[in-house]
């Protein structure tokens, strides 16, 4: 389970509800950094309408098995990645995963810890109703238990809030408003990525989703160790997002796709698997994307 640490009433305090999800019996702190307001010119008070949601998945797959809580969460396709869509909180945001701590995205910004210790990086991207998208640090846990994998290209949308999975990042908005975020391992903005309305990222189809943690995974976690990227020298996340492959077999194809690819070629088959390339290989600052599927029904991630 990711935990976060939250730090000052302030952020919260106007949040309509936010008692009834208090999670372990902790006390609820929170510090935030707004982004920065704005009006184009002629603007009214009105609010601008959302654009439909693309590709939405059934949200009931993706709520807290909590009977207490009322959270929908799930994790990215590569593993970095822990959202949550918390009605009672009217809330939506994203954490690192799967290990508690900061964000670890270039920008992010250090918020002052409680009494007054030394500021910390913040560790979740948020956009509450009614308000500017910011940075919070929370001391509870985002979403509790383990969440389903969002596939990429898909939306789940709940109670005016709406957030996706694209190779690029995962975004989250609040419908009424359409102001929301999208982070990724190469940084963030203030600003919701919707989903294209009939071309999807460069991409399998999606897949179902599948609980996390996969049974020969340990800690909760459907990630494996990283490999390394030969163009780039960089490391790069695995994950088995469905099936049941083992970490091993994971990295012992990934390790031939490397050396028997054919580098001209967005797509590789060998041994029943299926490798598609997204992104720049020849970009040691971007990085790319492996997503490998077999005969079998696995399928496998790897990105930067």
């Amino acid at each position: 389970m990711t935990r976060i640490r939250r730090r000052s009433a302030v952020a919260l305090a106007s949040i309509a509800g936010a008692s009834v999800l208090l999670l372990a019996a902790c006390t609820q702190d929170a510090s935030s950094i707004d982004g920065t307001e704005s009006a184009a010119p002629g603007a009214t008070s009105e609010s601008p309408a959302a654009e439909p949601a693309v590709d939405g998945v059934d949200a009931k797959q993706y709520a807290s098995s909590d009977p207490a809580t009322e959270t929908y969460g799930f994790v990215t396709p590569s593993g970095k990645w822990l959202c949550a869509i918390i009605p009672a909180k009217q809330l939506a945001g994203c954490a690192s995963h799967p290990t508690a701590g900061p964000l670890g995205v270039p920008g992010t910004p250090q918020i002052a810890s409680p009494n007054g210790g030394p500021p910390a990086e913040a560790d979740l991207i948020a956009i509450e109703a009614g308000k500017e998208p910011n940075f919070q640090n929370w001391n509870q846990a985002l979403f509790p238990g383990n969440a389903n994998v969002l596939p990429y290209d898909t939306t789940l949308a709940v109670d005016g809030f709406s957030c996706n999975v694209q190779f690029s990042g995962v975004s989250c908005r609040e419908d009424a408003t359409n102001k929301g975020f999208t982070v990724s391992t190469n940084g963030y903005k203030f600003e919701f990525t919707p989903l294209p309305m009939s071309v999807p990222s460069a991409s399998p189809p999606p897949i179902a989703p599948t609980a996390a943690p996969l049974p020969q995974q340990a800690r909760g976690s459907n990630q494996c160790g990283p490999i390394t990227y030969p163009e780039t020298g960089k490391p790069a996340t695995v994950v088995i997002v469905k099936g049941t492959l083992r970490c091993d077999e994971a990295h012992t194809m990934l390790t031939k796709y490397f050396t028997g690819r054919d580098k001209s070629e967005p797509v590789y088959s060998f041994d029943g698997w299926e490798c598609r390339l997204a992104g720049d290989p020849e970009s040691a600052e971007i990085g790319y994307t492996i997503n490998c599927t077999d005969d079998n029904g696995n399928s496998v991630v790897a990105q930067p």
